[in-house]
């Protein structure tokens, strides 16, 4: 049974204002911005002169056309990747990927050289394959805009994949991330902490350090000493000391967190806790009067607990250091443009779609959907969001604050899901719970929702 259904056109639904913008907010270009040719015709008209042009003006033409339109589309990334007799170029926008173009392949058009040169490696890929990571600055549109390269090997050619890392795309505070206000203010309170360690996890790309670079900006003055240590160190954040690990210099992790602890720091934001040395050495610093803000791989808040068993922690440690922990996804909102009214999902489908949740949360979970004033749309799709029926993304947030019981729970070595529990009686909004507000506000849909929240429950 279907969980949501259109609207006809003569029902009405009532407005609710949204929760705050997103992490990464982003338009569509206005109309005013898309006066000139677009970029099948910029591209075509390359491509008809390109037997009186040069090939290596040719290819940086192109190259430099393709990251254009990039920047353009908000796109995150851009694969350039070989596929039989042609180049294949497509952009991930708003987390999907989508075509853009097909080159045919010539091995005298040299696009993928031009970005090995730009990025710091040879023209050509070695014969003997080695991973290569590099990264380079180009002005856009009037903006510096930092682009990270990898290369792969496949049996076609080589594949490369540019990460497109654009600060004015970046929301540094933290009513940019698409939180509740009651959010705001818990991690408002975490911020201002003494010490203690405060864990954000996720999924890659699911905004974990925009969401750190925004803790640290609440605390971000002269009388405060922060340092960061980060792989890689993707925005330089004024009034900051972001520090670079590298493996090939020996500043491995477990070097940097001993370095950075005889540098009287107040605060310290750890890229990622990989092993149990490290997650040992960040708690006891917790312990003696810092605040540590860090990542961790975990599909939820209250497995940031589990996982730290997993790594031999100790659950004393756990207990007296953890301040608590938050899990975020990014949802595609809907877009203004074509997005239609739907109705609230039917009494019937919303009990089948509880059916095996934990019944506090199902409980909650039908309070956020038939409470009075829920504004449901549906996606259509028109040609400002590539008809998609999504433009943009915002936040789905899972804060779980650490109490006395949730403390007791991990001394006693209890599974996540008795934490979950505890954790939703002592008032968290769980990511579906989240999710759903966020959809019966309008800004995203019940659909994107379920599919980004799938592994949840």
């Amino acid at each position: 049974m279907a969980f949501w259904k259109e609207e006809q056109p003569s029902q009405q639904v009532p407005s609710v204002t949204p929760p705050a913008p997103a992490s990464q907010p982003s338009m569509a270009p206005s109309p005013e911005e898309n006066t000139g040719p677009s970029f099948e015709e910029r591209f075509n008209q390359l491509m008809k002169n390109a037997a009186r042009t040069p090939a290596i003006d040719l290819a940086i033409q192109i190259s430099d056309l393709i990251m254009e339109q990039a920047v353009q589309e908000r796109a995150s990334d851009v694969h350039l990747e070989y596929q039989g007799t042609a180049l294949r170029v497509r952009f991930r926008i708003d987390g999907t990927l989508q075509d853009v173009a097909n080159i045919t392949s010539n091995d005298k058009l040299p696009i993928s050289q031009r970005i090995r040169v730009l990025a710091g490696f040879d023209p050509e890929s070695a014969a003997k394959f080695q991973m290569e990571e590099g990264r380079f600055q180009k002005i856009i549109a009037g903006r510096r805009i930092q682009l990270r390269v990898s290369t792969f090997p496949t049996v076609n050619g080589e594949k490369l994949v540019l990460r497109i890392l654009d600060r004015t795309q970046m929301g540094l505070d933290i009513d940019q991330l698409g939180m509740t206000k009651e959010d705001m203010d818990t991690l408002n309170r975490v911020a201002n902490n003494p010490y203690g360690i405060f864990y954000v996890t996720g999924a890659t790309g699911s905004g974990k350090t925009t969401t750190l670079y925004a803790l640290l900006k609440l605390r971000n003055t002269p009388m405060v000493n922060i340092i960061s240590l980060e792989d890689p160190v993707e925005y330089r954040l004024e009034g900051i000391n972001q520090a670079q690990i590298s493996s090939k210099t020996g500043f491995g992790w477990k070097e940097g967190l001993m370095t950075v602890l005889r540098q009287d720091p107040d605060i310290v934001m750890v890229g990622e806790i990989r092993d149990n040395s490290s997650a040992e050495i960040t708690m006891r610093a917790a312990l003696t009067g810092h605040l540590i803000f860090t990542t961790m791989h975990t599909i939820s808040a209250p497995g940031v607990v589990e996982r730290l068993f997993e790594m031999g922690t100790p659950h004393y440690l756990i207990a007296s250091s953890m301040l608590g922990g938050m899990s975020q996804r990014l949802v595609r909102r809907i877009c203004p443009h074509c997005a239609q009214n739907a109705a609230p999902p039917s009494e019937q489908a919303v009990n089948e779609f509880v059916e095996g949740i934990d019944p506090v949360e199902a409980k909650l979970i039908k309070e956020i959907i038939f409470r009075p004033g829920a504004t449901f749309k549906l996606e259509k799709g028109c040609p400002k969001c590539r008809n998609t029926g999504y433009l943009g993304r915002t936040g789905i947030f899972e804060i779980m604050i650490m109490n006395e019981e949730l403390r007791k729970k991990v001394l006693e070595h209890s599974p996540t899901d008795d934490l979950k529990r505890v954790a939703v009686q002592s008032g968290m909004k769980t990511l579906l719970m989240d999710g759903i507000y966020k959809a019966s506000c309008g800004v995203t849909t019940i659909g994107e929702v379920l599919r980004v929240t799938a592994t949840m429950s």
